[in-house]
């Protein structure tokens, strides 16, 4: 019988050999036969640890959301200033280590297209969740750096919503109209950098 450990460790290697099927053909044309055939076990087996294909999404996103905290975590050194804080949350670059961003890209776009129609509680659910985490890391930056006079005195959750939403909007608006990684980057960057501008003490 598998651990845990051994368990989890299968899981995420069905969800990884997904990502490129779901990247080029999408959730619909994705057939549980070929993302057993890119992860060489079973049909059946897919079925032991996934309900659904909503469900290889969800560990999909998990994923890419490790990555990142664990990138932040090694950012947010004790000499890290706010406004650096900032920027490395906003620093997806970590995830092009193993996948193109062409690929996650397109994962996000259906990501959120499966969101967006409310076709799936557990991935409605788990997106509340980390935009709820995102606002209070935001949060707590903020008041860092008010602390430390690094900002003026202002609206935090005004301030970590207007990050969040400038962000997100930025990327999938670009996204929408078929930008480049690099074209998405200097969409983002400078309007982040223009934020942390305006709250500067």
């Amino acid at each position: 019988m598998l651990r845990k450990s051994e368990k989890n460790e299968k899981k995420r290697a069905i969800a990884l050999a997904a990502i490129p099927l779901f990247a080029n053909l999408g959730l619909t044309k994705t057939s549980v036969e070929a993302i057993a055939k890119n992860a060489n076990i079973a049909k059946g087996t897919v079925y032991l640890y996934f309900k659904t294909k909503e469900e290889i999404i969800l560990e999909i996103w998990n994923y890419a959301n490790e990555l990142l905290d664990k990138k932040r975590a090694e950012n947010f050194t004790k000499g890290s200033s706010a406004s650096e804080k900032i920027n490395h949350y906003f620093d997806f670059s970590v995830l092009e280590e193993n996948h193109t961003m062409d690929i996650l890209l397109k994962l996000l776009a259906m990501n959120m297209s499966t969101i967006l129609n409310f076709s799936h509680d557990g991935l409605v659910k788990h997106f509340k969740q980390e935009r709820i985490k995102e606002t209070d890391t935001l949060e707590k930056i903020l008041r860092e750096g008010i602390n430390s006079g690094e900002f003026k005195n202002i609206d935090i959750s005004l301030t970590a919503n207007l990050l969040a939403n400038s962000f997100h909007g930025s990327l999938l608006n670009s996204i929408a109209i078929g930008k480049k990684i690099d074209e998405i980057r200097s969409t983002i960057h400078p309007q982040i950098d223009f934020l942390i501008a305006s709250i500067k003490s």
